[in-house]
């Protein structure tokens, strides 16, 4: 049995699969055709109110740093760009899958950390010219969608997999692993794969623990593993255990860093945790 068909049959008996709102896949569409307007993308959040009202909370938050105040669509399309509004509003359609509750898991502890790695991603996006700094942000945002997975749908297992993170010390992908037999980046790789998102993105969850073994997204991979690592040692959110993350030197060698360039990026991104926290907050509540 190949590991794939392993996956759907674990997952077999889901009914009730998260997704994507349609009217999000829409505009994360409409943003990568090349002929899509401004105007044509704010006439299609107009028509969905609760997409709308998302918009302009989010588009408020100080996590953009805005000035002025945001009244409407065609201001927040201008001022975001198309690449932000879409991070923007996979932000508010992802947390609804956040809102469930796990024994023994903070569900918005994992989202605080989700954000926080977006946001690292990005940072580590930018400081090594990946050209696509929204796209490192999007794979950072959903890097953990797996733990979802397993909180939402393999509650026992969840059990088995926190008691071993706690007594055994070990970091909750390999609990995942020993429990399950298969761990979160799997999983999460999977659910993105059903849900049609890019290759890259989906191999850069899958292989966001061990970017070395990634085929066609290294650089993805290698900046969501980096700015995971980062958050957790900001201590920004939990990702669910407390273990000390070492960098594999190899990595950071590909992309010409060395540890003083972490603690440079790391202090960037503690001094927009407020950012982050907010943004996380506003999230939780369109």
């Amino acid at each position: 049995m190949t590991r794939h068909e392993y996956l759907d049959k674990i997952l077999a008996k889901v009914t009730d699969l998260p997704t994507l709102p349609a009217s999000v896949l829409q505009v994360m569409s409409m943003i990568e055709d090349p002929l899509c307007s401004a105007a044509d993308l704010s006439r299609v959040i107009m028509m969905d109110p609760s997409m709308a009202a998302k918009v302009l909370k989010l588009a408020n938050s100080p996590f953009y740093g805005f000035r002025q105040k945001i009244s409407n669509i065609p201001q927040a399309v201008t001022l975001l760009g198309f690449a932000t509004l879409k991070n923007a509003l996979l932000s508010a359609a992802v947390f609804d899958m956040f809102r469930i509750t796990g024994a023994g898991f903070d569900m918005q502890a994992l989202w605080k950390h989700s954000v926080g790695t977006a946001t690292a991603a990005k940072l580590f996006a930018k400081r090594v010219r990946f050209p696509n700094s929204e796209k490192a942000f999007t794979a950072g945002l959903l890097h953990d969608i797996g733990k979802v997975i397993i909180v939402r749908y393999l509650p026992s297992s969840l059990i088995t997999v926190m008691k071993t993170v706690e007594q055994e010390h070990m970091a909750m992908v390999d609990a995942e692993q020993k429990a399950i037999g298969l761990s979160h980046p799997s999983l999460g790789a999977w659910v993105m794969a059903k849900w049609g998102l890019p290759t890259a993105l989906v191999e850069a969850v899958e292989f966001h623990h061990h970017p070395t073994r990634a085929k066609f997204a290294f650089d993805l991979a290698g900046i969501v593993y980096l700015a995971n690592i980062m958050t957790h040692r900001c201590n920004i959110g939990s990702g669910g255990d407390t273990m000390v993350r070492e960098v594999d030197p190899l990595v950071l060698e590909y992309f010409s860093l060395n540890e003083g360039t972490l603690y440079s990026l790391q202090d960037m991104l503690v001094s927009k945790r407020l950012e982050i926290e907010s943004f996380a907050g506003i999230a939780s509540t369109v």
